[in-house]
């Protein structure tokens, strides 16, 4: 007899569809057919939605469209759609292994919860009404019907003879560094707050051991990344006493700060206050465990074919790879960057970034989270060469993306040499992160034709 676990998906207040898992580690997620059906469907990914070609006559555009909307039904409607499945061993299907806490959290979580540390499924369970974005899983009862058409139409053969388990909330933050989720309890005062809360919402980035000064070195990198041009979330910098009273004893009296960061998946008008969001490893259906697989190539002809804002969202993307260039952010993975879905349009757009560091100042090395292209290294940097090639796979004109990083370099070069007097890093910090500033080709090459600027001391 095959026990089953099921938790009902929704994205705001519209039902999906059910994942559940079998005691043997097969995890697995069916849409609705009603949801599937209903051309005003709200996207969950863009993973299971086929793009039309947008090219040709007003006549085929139209052609086009219904063609990517019966393909993206039958691939709603498909059983033994391969990125719905998990891997066997109780891990969930992509999509939703990705909405899992990660790090320090997911341990503590796992840890308080007792369970199993590959129980996905579980963890899910617990962190339901408190995911990234709008997305809701709730533990649902099957009556006979419904456990039939979960478990008779999948691939694998299951024995028809199935009972169900309950399911057992707690709030999901990806990263490893070690995070909190808070809301403002008060002028100056944040707390760690119930899932409902209509309060602001915020996330604490906590100080390490691992990374001395983490927080104050996260808070210059996208203090500096703002002043070159790229969209960031909001920032602030935070005494821990501003939470002391929330945190383990040990850090009640710890002098230090933390970087609060507000949530741009809430708050917003929508009736759950929630705003849906998806990051790339989601998009692609990649395992969190490989987040380092993807391709900026990639990610930025998803953008430009898929985006609400198309080649200005590219743009933007650029800016960023850049900046993660000069600061020495190696860890640009898959996961630092989103889609969201703003109310009321109907096509995503790129979010503001986040999780941008200099871990140049900690670590020595070069290059990218991710190659630009499959079968090239990390650590290449944005050279004319694959700006070039950039340029040829996006479809956009090789002078419309210098024009970018021209732009970037520019306003990082007049703004960075006075910033990087002011901001909180310890001096120790400050002469690495300069030096490793100045390495760069393109800084080098604006310092030749701007000899007489400001510049780093």
């Amino acid at each position: 007899m095959s026990v089953v676990r099921s938790l009902r998906i929704r994205l705001g207040r519209t039902n999906v569809g059910s994942l559940f898992g079998l005691d043997d580690g097969r995890v697995y997620f069916r849409f609705d057919d009603e949801y599937a059906k209903n051309p005003a469907r709200p996207v969950l990914s863009q993973l299971y939605v086929v793009a039309p070609a947008t090219s040709g006559s007003a006549e085929r555009v139209a052609q086009a469209i219904a063609e990517a909307e019966a393909a993206t039904v039958a691939q709603l409607l498909d059983p033994a759609l391969d990125v719905n499945r998990g891997d066997g061993n109780f891990g969930l299907p992509p999509f939703f292994q990705n909405l899992l806490p990660e790090g320090p959290l997911r341990k503590q979580l796992v840890g308080d919860l007792g369970l199993d540390a590959n129980d996905e499924l579980g963890l899910l369970a617990a962190c339901g009404g408190d995911l990234p974005g709008d997305v809701w899983a709730d533990a649902e009862t099957l009556d006979e019907v419904a456990l039939g058409r979960l478990i008779g139409q999948s691939r694998d053969s299951y024995e028809m003879s199935s009972g169900q388990v309950p399911t057992p909330q707690q709030t999901s933050i990806s990263g490893v560094q070690p995070k909190v989720a808070l809301v403002l309890g008060g002028p100056g005062r944040y707390v760690m707050r119930s899932k409902q809360s209509d309060e602001q919402h915020f996330i604490g980035k906590l100080p390490t051991g691992e990374y001395d000064r983490l927080p104050e070195v996260e808070y210059s990198s996208l203090t500096l990344a703002a002043a070159a041009g790229v969209n960031i979330c909001e920032f602030l910098l935070e005494p821990l006493s501003a939470i002391a009273d929330q945190l383990p004893y040990a850090l009640q009296k710890d002098e230090r700060s933390f970087l609060l960061v507000s949530r741009f998946d809430r708050d917003v008008d929508t009736e759950t206050r929630r705003l849906h969001m998806e990051d790339f490893a989601q998009v692609t259906g990649t395992p969190s465990e490989y987040k380092y697989s993807g391709t900026y190539a990639a990610i930025g002809l998803l953008l430009k074919r898929r985006s609400a804002k198309g080649e200005a969202d590219v743009a933007e993307l650029l800016r960023r790879i850049k900046v993660s260039e000069l600061l020495g952010n190696y860890d640009a993975h898959l996961k630092n960057f989103s889609l969201v879905y703003p109310p009321g349009q109907s096509r995503p757009e790129l979010s503001k970034a986040y999780d941008i560091v200099a871990y140049g100042v900690y670590l020595s090395g070069s290059g990218h989270g991710l190659p630009f292209f499959p079968n090239q290294t990390q650590r290449t940097l944005l050279t004319p060469k694959t700006l070039r090639e950039l340029g040829n796979a996006w479809d956009i004109p090789e002078k419309h993306l210098r024009e970018v990083i021209a732009s970037c370099v520019e306003q990082a070069m007049k703004t960075w040499p006075s910033l990087l007097k002011a901001l909180p890093l310890s001096a120790a910090h400050r002469t690495r992160l300069t030096e490793y500033i100045q390495t760069n080709p393109s800084v080098a090459s604006w310092r030749k034709r701007h000899p007489d600027a400001e510049w780093f001391d």
